[in-house]
């Protein structure tokens, strides 16, 4: 879809952004526009208001973007709502009934049992693997071809994901997996005009015949990896290892083999496409205000000193990790998600029915001419101690409530140590003969056609 960008503020650049859509249209259009883009339908208002109500098939469709709004339905109703028909029917023939598409009884065990694996003292063994990735990302994007940049991110923080729960690759083929994989993240983010229609939310929807041959690649792979685990003396210290030892502190029960193998495709799809979008998002910010850039590269090289980084490095990196907030401010990796009201019940006072739909544009939250300074600008400085949101509602890159991404840590220390060394290392900027960069969202927020910048040794 057509992107602003040209000249900004102060500095001459102004960062990409969706054209908000003007005026209301009908339902067909609305459906197709949803189907090319479904960032398109976000309506200019919501930019300055922070709720609109219209009418959709016989109920009512919340579009939210405020932060009293968003902790309504995410965290004081919290019981009130689960995800929309639509995103189960989409997510579930992949991801199963995995943490990310569980309700009820079934969500609160995987995520109780799931946390202790995401402690801090679990992740930071990981933090040399995502060192090497990164210096293999670097080597990559200093290829004289000139790589796509969002693919390299994509690789690396795939090799990351893939390292992190399997150490060793024992009985099954490496790359047959990773292609499998690869489809079945397409399967999820396409989405078709039937996907639209209003039916039950327990119909399945069907898969292509690729994607159902990928799915039973994977999950031939992953069962096997979990049999040979549980047979031996030892499962392991990486992520599958802790997946098959951790308990529920309640129960005392531990996750099943349906549980762990439908995690680790969740955290597979979740913890490395969206990761690899924001990295992929800061290059660009960063390839377009020099000043930012050297400021970020002065940091790196004076924590990092000519090494890999670590796990203590991270804590060091304060402004590397204010244009990762920055990036993801602009470009949440997930713009927009939708919630339907399984009860009648209220957003801040507002009645809403059973059956209503809630859809949260954290996209336009992150960019309300309410909440922010110059809203559309790349500042990373509005991440200082002094100046960054008190409210925690006012920024969701992770989401928010009960269901706030478990892995939050595991991915800011990822993107941190990556984007430390990538700057550390080359110097970007944008190049002349791209073209201009444009929002598409599919299921995550990604500039459409990949983004293009030219790269050498810093």
């Amino acid at each position: 879809m057509p992107a602003q960008r040209d000249t900004d503020m102060t500095d001459g650049f102004r960062p990409a952004r969706v054209t908000p859509l003007l005026r209301p249209t009908n339902l067909l259009k609305t459906g197709l526009m949803m189907r090319e883009n479904p960032l398109s339908i976000l309506p200019a208002l919501l930019f300055e208001k922070t709720i609109l109500t219209g009418p959709y098939l016989g109920r009512s469709v919340h579009h939210l973007s405020g932060p009293a709004e968003m902790k309504s339905v995410l965290h004081d109703n919290f019981n009130d709502w689960r995800k929309s028909p639509l995103i189960q029917r989409m997510l579930k023939p992949v991801l199963g009934d995995a943490i990310l598409t569980a309700h009820g009884e079934s969500w609160r065990r995987q995520r109780m049992t799931l946390q202790p694996a995401f402690l801090k003292r679990r992740l930071d063994p990981f933090a040399p693997i995502m060192a090497e990735a990164a210096a293999m990302a670097v080597e990559r994007l200093k290829h004289p071809q000139k790589p796509e940049i969002m693919s390299v991110m994509s690789d690396a923080t795939f090799a990351v994901i893939e390292r992190v729960l399997f150490s060793d690759v024992e009985g099954f083929d490496r790359g047959e997996v990773r292609l499998a994989i690869e489809v079945l993240l397409e399967e999820i983010g396409r989405m078709r005009l039937s996907d639209l229609a209003p039916v039950p939310e327990w119909m399945p929807r069907p898969m292509t015949a690729r994607a159902a041959k990928a799915r039973k690649v994977f999950r031939t792979a992953v069962e096997g990896q979990i049999a040979r685990r549980r047979a031996a003396s030892d499962p392991g210290n990486d992520l599958l290892g802790l997946l098959l030892t951790v308990r529920d502190e309640e129960t005392g029960k531990g996750l099943s083999d349906t549980d762990i193998r439908d995690s680790v495709m969740t955290f597979v799809a979740a913890g490395h496409e969206t990761t690899g979008i924001a990295l992929t998002w800061a290059l660009y910010l960063l390839a377009n205000q020099p000043e930012a850039q050297v400021r970020l590269r002065e940091e790196a090289k004076a924590v990092l000193g000519g090494g890999p980084a670590t796990a203590e490095h991270v804590g060091q990196l304060y402004f590397t990790r204010q244009v990762l907030e920055e990036a993801m401010r602009l470009y949440p990796p997930a713009p927009m998600v939708a919630r339907r009201a399984v009860r009648a019940t209220e957003i801040c006072g507002r009645p809403v029915r059973k059956g209503d739909v809630a859809l949260l544009a954290f996209y336009c939250l992150h960019r309300h001419t309410t909440l922010w300074d110059e809203p559309d600008r790349f500042d990373p400085d509005r991440w200082l101690r002094d100046r960054r949101p008190t409210d925690r509602y006012q920024f969701l890159a992770f989401g928010g409530g009960p269901r706030a991404c478990i892995g939050m840590g595991f991915a800011m220390m990822e993107a941190a140590i990556m984007l430390a060394t990538l700057v550390r290392e080359l110097d970007i900027s944008p190049r002349p003969d791209a073209p201009p960069v444009e929002l598409a969202m599919q299921v995550t927020l990604r500039p459409a056609g990949g983004l293009h910048l030219n790269v050498k040794p810093a």
